[in-house]
């Protein structure tokens, strides 16, 4: 962690070299954190360029009060809402993003399988409140603790706790109602 301020520092006075090292820490994670919101990996690697031409762009704004990691998520994550809305915008072509993602090596029916659970679960996650679907995004499918996503949230750690204590209770009542176990 003290590399990072000490990177974020460096990247404010034009550093490109410190700004490479924060970017090769950060890229894979703001990555994975962007395929939470957008279920697309060319969408999501777009939010890391622009997560991080913010980051350059905004390093000396940076306030060490946050933590490094609280502070690019901040970003990552209105960078990956704004491409959400966008995409609501245009349902056709998050269809097609949709239709082109690449099939693993898994057999036809792992991969159907595999669908109709994700489908399951994405449905689930839309029936809860913007606030309980955003905490469940932020926890699990990026695996932030709660101190990261009360910074990254603006708001108490308490109340993170109770999001995701609700999100998880209306979770398992929506899947088991769909016949998923929980």
């Amino acid at each position: 962690m003290h590399d990072e301020i000490a990177w974020v520092r460096q990247i404010a006075q034009g550093d490109e070299e410190a700004f490479e090292k924060l970017f090769r820490c950060y890229a894979p994670r703001i990555f994975r954190f962007a395929l939470g919101y957008l279920n697309d990996g060319s969408l999501a690697e777009e939010v890391v360029q622009e997560t991080m031409i913010a980051v350059w762009k905004g390093a000396k704004h940076y306030k060490e009060q946050s933590q490094v990691s609280s502070w690019i998520l901040g970003i990552a994550r209105n960078k990956a809402l704004d491409r959400a809305r966008a995409l609501q915008r245009e349902p056709e072509l998050l269809r097609e993003k949709l239709d082109r993602r690449a099939s693993s090596r898994a057999t036809p029916e792992q991969i159907a399988q595999r669908e109709t659970q994700i489908e399951r679960v994405r449905r689930a996650l839309e029936k809860l409140s913007p606030e309980h679907r955003e905490v469940m995004l932020l926890a699990f499918y990026n695996d932030l603790s709660y101190s990261e996503i009360a910074q990254i949230l603006n708001c108490p750690e308490g109340t993170v706790k109770s999001r995701v204590y609700y999100a998880k209770e209306q979770l398992k009542k929506i899947l088991s109602k769909d016949g998923e176990t929980v």
